[in-house]
């Protein structure tokens, strides 16, 4: 199953995380999507400050504990 990750921030910002090799017609239907669970009525004046920011998901490379600061060790091993 491919998913995409969509985050939604105080600041009306909208981040969308898509698998790699999704078409932008795809992209399209999502955000519409998105955009109706924010404001199920769609007025086009309180959605005109959405900002979206759509971006192809990476290959997860490493990963860091954050509070020893320190590289995973089940991550590094996999590089």
């Amino acid at each position: 199953m491919r998913t995409a990750e969509v985050h939604y921030g105080a600041n009306g910002h909208v981040d969308l995380t898509v698998p790699k090799g999704t078409k932008l017609e795809d992209v399209t239907k999502l955000q519409a999507l998105v955009l109706r669970q924010i404001n199920p009525r769609g007025c086009q004046a309180c959605l005109s400050g959405v900002h979206f920011n759509i971006r192809e998901k990476l290959e997860e490379v490493i990963n860091v504990d954050l509070e020893k600061m320190a590289i995973s060790k089940a991550t590094a091993a996999q590089h």
